[in-house]
């Protein structure tokens, strides 16, 4: 019997140790955090006009429709980077002494807007018009959202084992994702900003 006992425990302690999916608490607050910052994202514009939409208050600003564009960018371009190149490559499971940040920071440091802070995009990430209605953007972006909160719930990839080269350094696969959220909010703070400068459409 004690001998079965020890086996069971063994048996038990090498599964324990094999699994490499995410914890239910992370991909809770990953999936609610996809929820709620595209929930802020959808109210800001569900309601635009076509010249509240188009609307740019300077020639060096975006409008919201490029703004909303880039969102979506963003979004497909970081999934599909986790998907086919972070998670893909062995060597990317490598974090050096002194590397990292923590989720708390990350979140805060993309979401900030102060001037200090913006800095100019990617090309692969500037808009070229493909949004034509606010209705448009919901569309896809909540697509593209299904999409990662699916993949979330269930890949098998320990997601906080594989890093990627960010804007704050190295950051996991799982990081990513929160990256995206808090990349939504940042710019929903755009679009308020937009719908509050003086000559915004009523």
């Amino acid at each position: 019997m004690k001998t079965i006992s020890l086996l069971m425990l063994a048996l038990i302690l090498a599964s324990a140790g094999t699994d490499t999916s995410l914890s239910k608490k992370e991909i809770k607050f990953s999936t609610k955090y996809i929820d709620t910052s595209m929930s802020l994202a959808i109210s800001a514009v569900e309601n635009l006009s076509p010249k509240q939409w188009n609307y740019r208050p300077n020639d060096e600003a975006w409008t919201i429709a490029e703004i909303c564009e880039h969102m979506l960018i963003a979004e497909k371009g970081i999934l599909g980077r986790i998907q086919n190149q972070i998670v893909t490559d062995e060597a990317n499971r490598q974090l050096a002494d002194g590397e990292g940040i923590t989720n708390e920071e990350l979140i805060l440091r993309i979401k900030d807007r102060s001037p200090d802070k913006r800095v100019k995009t990617g090309e692969q990430f500037e808009p070229s018009g493909i949004l034509k209605t606010p209705q448009d953007f919901i569309k896809q972006y909540s697509a593209a959202r299904k999409a990662t909160q699916e993949y979330l719930k269930t890949t098998d990839v320990d997601l906080t084992a594989y890093y990627g080269k960010s804007p704050l350094g190295l950051v996991s696969a799982y990081q990513w994702t929160l990256i995206m959220s808090a990349h939504a909010e940042r710019h929903t703070g755009q679009i308020v900003e937009v719908q509050s400068s003086a000559n915004y459409p009523k």
